[in-house]
């Protein structure tokens, strides 16, 4: 397995493009409709990015209170088809590509032509953070199997305890000298899917690292491009032969 290995059954439900800003001074939340209304023609489908905060009052004798703010902190654009989706908030831009996956290639080169635009209307002081993010689901040959003839890095259980997994997440985050990104490794097992017999494991792969660069520089792209063979080391590393041959 290398880096570069094509998988024309790819188990990729969700990648994506993500870039952090420092906002402007001078910045107005108002920006992100007009930017919505710039991009309705590829992403006519768009739905406001709300973040909700929940506070607890608590004082003796009283029955606690709580109050819910919600705010809205962007937009969340959609293709016509359903496949790429496009995140517009003050803090940044996201751009994913959901199932069926086609290439970093073609996510890659949407993510490049929308940003100018993004940039055109934000006008943001600085990219703070770039990442890549993959979320795999492997449908593995059930009911039951030996985790191990499918996971490099498969869980463990304790010898006395009985040898059947329920659930399990693991997660690992390591650092990567070269580009000074952080690669993050978390694997979960999801209930089993009755109507075949699978068993459902994630491997969700996040690159990403902390940066201070020119909005218009070019050195975050290059980064990215460097992601890109990061998370595929990531993927390719993280299953056996056996795992591959499923999805080719």
């Amino acid at each position: 397995m290398t880096s570069d290995t094509h998988l024309s059954n790819a188990p990729i439900v969700e990648g994506l493009v993500d870039i952090r800003i420092k906002p402007s001074d001078d910045f107005k939340p108002e920006a992100l409709g007009a930017l919505r209304d710039l991009f309705k023609e590829r992403y006519p489908i768009h739905k406001e990015a709300l973040q909700v905060q929940a506070n607890f009052e608590f004082k003796e004798g009283e029955n606690p209170r709580q109050s819910v703010v919600s705010q809205k902190v962007g937009y969340r654009l959609e293709s016509a088809d359903g496949r790429y989706v496009l995140q517009l908030q003050h803090g940044g831009f996201t751009l994913s590509r959901l199932k069926p996956y086609e290439t970093w290639d073609t996510l890659f080169e949407e993510a490049k032509r929308l940003w100018p635009i993004y940039l055109s209307v934000t006008k943001p002081a600085a990219v703070t953070r770039v990442a890549t993010r993959y979320i795999n689901r492997l449908e593995l040959p059930g009911p039951r199997l030996d985790f191990d003839d499918y996971l490099a890095a498969p869980p463990t259980i304790p010898k006395p305890l009985p040898q059947v997994i329920s659930e399990f997440v693991t997660r690992i985050s390591v650092f990567e000298e070269k580009t000074g990104a952080s690669i993050v490794i978390t694997q979960a097992l999801e209930p089993l899917n009755p109507a075949n017999n699978a068993v459902p494991v994630i491997i969700d792969i996040d690159v990403f690292k902390e940066v201070a660069f020119p909005a218009d520089s070019e050195e975050y792209w290059q980064l990215l491009s460097e992601f890109r063979y990061l998370k595929n080391k990531a993927f390719f590393g993280s299953i056996t032969d056996r795992t591959l041959e499923l999805f080719k």
